[in-house]
């Protein structure tokens, strides 16, 4: 369980840090050669390669459940 919910909360900051570092940089943050875009396209690409937010949120549903109800 302490790896799905790792994978969940990287994934997500990685998305929200890279998405506020191109607001931050404004016009620029979407250059395509720039660093922040391509920390943007890599944190899509992780949260997908590592497992989908709604898989790793399913894996920790049923995990809990079956700590609790066993």
């Amino acid at each position: 369980m302490d790896a799905a919910m790792a994978k969940l909360y990287a994934s997500q900051v990685a998305g929200r840090v890279s998405g506020l570092a191109i607001e931050w940089m404004g016009g620029m943050g979407f250059v395509r050669d720039g660093p922040a875009e391509k920390f943007w396209r890599d944190s899509k690409i992780g949260a997908i390669y590592e497992g989908t937010s709604n898989i790793q949120l399913n894996t920790i549903a049923k995990l809990l459940q079956k700590e609790y109800t066993a």
